[in-house]
């Protein structure tokens, strides 16, 4: 029994295996770390939470490396890593056989040091004030409400009401110690931190920025070589994610009632759990350009799912040539201004139900009247994604499921998408007649296979 009541029986999950090694390992290498918050569940269970460590400095690559054998070790996947001074985001997927939902996930966010845009936030010769649960390294609740508030003061200007009253129980009868282990920040920045704690004042995004703009100024006068390696540190590596991301973009294609929508849904758990909530599920296009009828005055959103997919005449051909050269702008504009965003801050998974390959297969959706040869030239412009599932069933329980479109139409736009999976590298043929569950594995392994890859390279 754990010191919070917890038993293993209770509250073991899917990634138990994982986090008990994990800790294990980094206690027998003497690695000196401490969770951050959210530690009661722990080593049994993440509680879809995310893991905060914070990690000594002399210690961080050991961590990192120990954290990297034990995913290889686990039948795990890194998922995807983002990097910055003293920071790194890493999102697990996993795989256990001995739980009813074999997959699980997990975001680590972990602290090498505490840095705020390449600036030591933390004192790193100060001995922490933590405690041991369940042989995990801890940090005390007061202290980690602390580090909580200043977390968030900093990064998003707010003052977190879920950690003040922790935060200032202990700031009233441990301010010493506050004060010689957040030293770096300079008298004043420490003395605002205070009164947010202790007063939670009026004006407090003035306040929130007072304190962000009063360490800037207390590291430029006193440590000015940090502060210039620090920020052109914490900018290059903003540069750099965007230029290399460490995100995964996925399609899913297929006719309608191929089942698109419900394997996103039985996916999506599981990845939101990896990412902390952050997969993005969008609906055929990026949303990065209004849909035309705005144009036209239209009131109506075209964003979503269609139940009338060819309810709409084709265009003529001049209508049509706008109509692709505007979707495919969209694809253009949205992923290198919106999606490429996204996979660059942090390894996220974005998921399109279908994608612009669907102007090739599908045309009449996009009423879009083009020579194939036009419409295959306008696709290949079109940023592709990392992975392409492509779901094939048999035509007639296609329709069946779905009645928006005659047995005709349907069992083209399967040969079509049979006759893309043989030409597209990227796609692999899901076969919809197994189960739900068979399909969301064979997407979920082939997803995780190829970040397996890519991590290697």
């Amino acid at each position: 029994m754990s010191e919070s009541g917890v038993s293993p029986t209770m509250s073991s999950r899917a990634e138990s295996d994982f986090l008990c090694k994990f800790f294990s390992v980094l206690n027998e290498n003497g690695v000196s770390y401490a969770v951050m918050r959210n530690h009661e569940t722990l080593p049994y269970s993440c509680r879809d939470t995310d893991l905060d460590v914070l990690v000594n400095p002399d210690h961080g690559r050991s961590f990192l490396s120990i954290l990297k054998k034990v995913i290889a070790d686990s039948e795990a996947t890194l998922l995807g890593e983002t990097s910055a001074p003293g920071f790194r985001k890493v999102f697990v997927l996993g795989k256990n056989s001995k739980y009813a939902e074999h997959w699980w996930g997990l975001r680590l966010d972990v602290n090498i040091g505490l840095k705020y845009k390449g600036l030591s936030l933390l004192n790193d010769s100060h001995p922490l004030s933590t405690t041991i649960h369940n042989d995990i390294y801890v940090l005390s609740d007061g202290f980690s409400a602390v580090l909580g508030v200043l977390k968030e003061v900093l990064n998003n200007g707010v003052i977190p009401e879920r950690y003040v009253k922790t935060a200032r129980s202990f700031v009233t009868t441990e301010w010493e110690s506050v004060e010689k282990l957040l030293m770096p920040m300079g008298d004043n920045s420490l003395a605002l931190i205070k009164k947010a704690i202790m007063d939670k004042p009026r004006g407090e995004k003035a306040l929130c920025i007072g304190i962000r703009n009063s360490f800037f100024r207390h590291v430029l006068s006193d440590r000015p070589l940090e502060f210039v390696r620090g920020r052109a540190h914490s900018m290059g590596s903003r540069i750099l994610r965007y230029l290399s991301p460490s995100g995964t973009v996925v399609a899913i294609l297929g006719a309608d009632g191929a089942g698109k929508s419900t394997i996103i849904d039985s996916i999506k758990p599981f990845l939101d759990q990896a990412t902390h909530n952050a997969v993005v599920v969008r609906h055929l296009r990026p949303n990065f350009l209004p849909p035309l009828s705005k144009f036209k005055g239209g009131n109506k959103a075209t964003f979503g799912p269609v139940t009338d997919p060819h309810g709409s005449r084709p265009s003529g051909s001049l209508g049509s040539l706008i109509r692709i050269s505007y979707a495919t702008l969209n694809y253009v504009l949205g992923y290198w201004f919106e999606t490429r965003f996204q996979i660059a801050k942090q390894p996220n998974v974005v998921i399109f139900d279908r994608y612009a390959y669907d102007m090739g297969i599908d045309p009449a959706r996009f009423r879009i009247s083009l020579p194939p040869s036009v419409t295959r030239a306008f696709v290949r412009l079109a940023p592709k994604p990392d992975l392409i599932f492509c779901l094939i069933g048999s035509p007639g329980v296609l329709v069946a499921r779905k009645r928006e479109l005659p047995l005709e139409e349907v069992a083209r736009q399967v040969e079509a998408l049979k006759a893309f999976t043989q030409k597209e590298r990227r796609a692999i043929a899901i076969n919809t007649e197994n189960s739900v569950e068979d399909c969301s594995n064979q997407i979920l392994q082939s997803l995780a296979d190829y970040c397996r890859e890519r991590s290697k390279a």
